[in-house]
This record gives C-alpha cells, structure tokens and sequence, in this order.
C-alpha cells in the first residue's frame, strides 16, 4: 500500500489571522491506516507552481473524534504553510501519509498520573491531541499546560482552550505567558526558567509529575529539559518534539 493517499479536505477553519485548521476526509475503506495515537503527525504533499512540496504537521484532534484535523501555522515566506493558510479550500485534495511519531500518549483509563506540559505557539497541535485524550479516557489524571505566545490574538486554540479549563477545574491547570502583551491572568515573556518555576511551583501544584511533554522552539525544549533535570526530574520522564521554523523546511 502507497505510503500516501489523496484526501478531500472536508474543511478549512481559521484559528487565527495566522493560522487555520483543516481536516481531511477519510474513506471507510482507509479509516484503519489512519487511526493515530494522540501526539503522532501526518506528512502533507502537493504540488505548489509546479514544484513537490511535502511538510510534517501534528494532528491536533483526539483519535476518538472521528477527524484528521492539523493545525498550520503561517510562516513568513513559508512556501507550503503561505498556501495552506492563503489558498486551501473545503474540496481540495492533498496527499497525506500514514500518521508517525513517538511524541505519543497512550492512555489507560485506569491510570490516575499528572501530565505536565509546555508548549510555545504551533507546538500547542500534538498538545491539545494529548489533552483532549487524557480528559476524555483517563478520568483520574490530570494536566498542567504553559502556553507561551506573543499575544492573546496569536494564540491558537485560545477559546476551546478556555472551554475545556472551564469544563474540567478539577483536572486540567492552565497557564498562558505572552512576550509582546500584557493581560490579565497571564504571566509575561517566553517561556523561560522563572516563568516555568513560576508555574511549576503556583500553578502546577504537584510534586508528583509522571511525565512532562515539551513542544516548541529548540532553545525553549533545551532550556527547560536542563532545568527540570536540575530539579532531580528523570530523563526518562521528558518527552519533547521540536517544532523549527526555516523557510524551505518548516515544522509546524
């Protein structure tokens, strides 16, 4: 079987002035090759002025949705992630892999764990996968997220965000942190040491972490990995995947 099949994108919804999400329709005779666990990410191919582009995007859906949904940001001068935000349309067909990756969670609804996460901009996409699949099918774990950004208007998935904070008080602690803006109930800058103990230490709450997920830039996965390894935590216990941003070879 081809590593790709052509998919109808099913719709195109925009997140922010930046970004969209899309989800992909997939034929009953394909559903099981798709199937995905919560973090994994699909390759996107297609042809842009003549020319084969192909980029990695993480699925930002829970595998118990019934939706193949990626989230892509716009990056300046971006070839693929330029047309997906600009030219995409519900109709169109893309080529789309066979989902991959180990940035995974497994759940087991008999498990009651704590799940700390940081994330920065695009990196939020596996992130809300792993979420929405803890909240959903291991009703005694709870997550802890830090979401950096540049501003509230940036940031993707602000509202369901919210909404699920709302939803699950008990169990789901969330934190932004913005670099350009100042806001109520948010902390500012990146994500950087004093941010994460900040969070750690106030909003986390928890001296039992069984496992952190870090997504994001290179400096902010790498700059928070060592602190928590200063703070005793296993390298055992850190999941990371980076999330670069070059023009010709976007992660996203």
């Amino acid at each position: 079987m081809s590593q790709f099949h052509a998919l109808v994108v099913s719709d195109v919804r925009r997140e922010t002035a930046m970004s969209v999400s899309i989800n992909f329709h997939v034929p009953e005779n394909l559903k099981e090759y798709y199937s995905f666990t919560a973090g994994q990410y699909i390759t996107l191919k297609t042809n842009i002025d003549g020319e084969e582009v192909r980029r990695d995007y993480s699925i930002c859906s829970s595998p118990s949705s019934g939706e193949l949904r990626v989230a892509v940001k716009e990056v300046p001068e971006g070839l693929f992630s330029v047309y997906m935000n600009r030219n995409l349309k519900e109709g169109d067909i893309i080529d789309v892999s066979k989902p991959n990756g180990r940035f995974t969670f497994n759940p087991e609804p008999e498990n009651s764990r704590h799940i700390v996460s940081f994330v920065a901009g695009s990196g939020i996409t596996p992130v809300l996968s792993i979420l929405k699949t803890l909240l959903l099918e291991e009703p005694n774990s709870k997550i802890s997220i830090l979401y950096g950004n540049k501003s509230v208007a940036d940031t993707m998935f602000y509202e369901e965000l919210i909404s699920l904070k709302d939803n699950h008080p008990n169990r789901f602690n969330l934190a932004f942190t913005f670099s350009q803006n100042k806001e109520d109930d948010a902390m500012f800058g990146r994500i950087d040491n004093a941010n994460a103990n900040y969070f750690l230490k106030n909003i986390a709450f928890d001296s039992k972490v069984d496992a952190f997920y870090l997504c994001g830039p290179e400096e902010m996965i790498y700059g928070i990995s060592d602190l928590l390894k200063s703070k005793g935590v296993d390298e055992s216990k850190i999941k990371f995947e980076l999330f670069t941003v070059k023009l010709e070879d976007e992660k996203e």
